[in-house]
């Protein structure tokens, strides 16, 4: 009969540690009554020298390794007799998700991304990291047309945060704090997107689009449950930042409209005439204020 990794584990934590009793559990009951590993007394079970002879003999018997595994290690590295996954590292533990954009010799279709170790991105010749929140719109980062005018022209690297599950987000942003270069904060138009971005390392700049597109996307959007459910939390953070920030620009528009926007609902496709035009009327109102 075959067990579960629950139970592997259990029985060689039985022969590693030896002890003279467990509190009474699925796994203690099961081998105490179909193998007779142990003694049901109250809501324990006792165990004996040989009880501990007995586990181990179970256990090899069935193509087990008796040790306790010491790490996590890659799925080829599973003892024989043990499926590939038990006690495995997740595949993509040390990787990330990213998207490059106009790097040399890295072009991938539209919609795509590329995954690999965060070492060997860290070693692709981008000038600037673009940090984003979602998946989502990364994968769609060529349709926000109004990024270059935060881009440059330079070559970069779109990176994406993380999220239980896949990609992990300790390990993008290990390699933030790895690199060197300059990064740009691409996040939800939300309290917590804002602090978020206003924690970003190197940042030099915050990418919102232009601000009287911003503004009906987020009339139009009608996501005020984005920044009511954050709003709260950010709110301490958000009131430190110096004055003239660009995120505390962006915090005192979102107050005044009480209402959020996530990425995937950012205009896209703006023609650069539209973009100058939003640019020289943010200036203005920033002039007469």
């Amino acid at each position: 009969m075959s067990m579960t990794l629950r139970q592997v584990t259990y029985l060689r934590n039985l022969v590693a540690d030896q002890p003279a009793f467990r509190a009474l559990g699925d796994a203690g009951l099961y081998f105490a009554h179909t193998e007779d590993i142990g003694t049901v007394k109250g809501g324990r079970v006792l165990y004996s020298p040989e009880d501990f002879v007995s586990a181990r003999n179970l256990l090899t018997s069935r193509g087990f390794d008796v040790a306790v595994p010491s790490e996590p290690g890659a799925r080829s590295m599973a003892p024989p007799g043990e499926p590939e996954k038990w006690g495995a590292l997740r595949v993509s533990h040390d990787m990330v998700a990213v998207v490059p954009m106009s790097i040399p010799g890295l072009e991938i279709p539209d919609g795509s991304m590329l995954c690999m170790d965060y070492r060997k991105a860290l070693a692709l010749p981008y000038q600037v990291l673009l940090f984003c929140e979602n998946l989502e719109p990364m994968r769609l980062i060529h349709s926000y047309e109004w990024l270059s005018t935060f881009i440059k022209g330079r070559p970069a690297l779109a990176l994406f945060r993380g999220a239980p599950g896949f990609f992990r987000t300790e390990v993008a942003h290990e390699m933030v704090t790895q690199d060197a270069r300059p990064t740009l904060a691409f996040f939800d138009f939300d309290p917590e997107g804002l602090s978020m971005a206003a924690s970003l390392p190197r940042r030099e700049a915050l990418c919102l689009p232009p601000r009287a597109r911003l503004e009906s996307a987020v009339k139009a959007g009608r996501r005020r449950d984005l920044y009511f459910s954050s709003v709260e939390q950010a709110r301490s953070h958000l009131q430190r930042l110096p004055g003239d920030s660009e995120v505390v620009q962006a915090w005192l528009l979102m107050n005044s409209l009480e209402t959020g926007l996530d990425q995937e609902h950012f205009p896209r496709m703006e023609s650069p005439l539209a973009i100058c035009e939003d640019v020289y009327a943010m200036a203005g109102t920033q002039n007469s204020a």
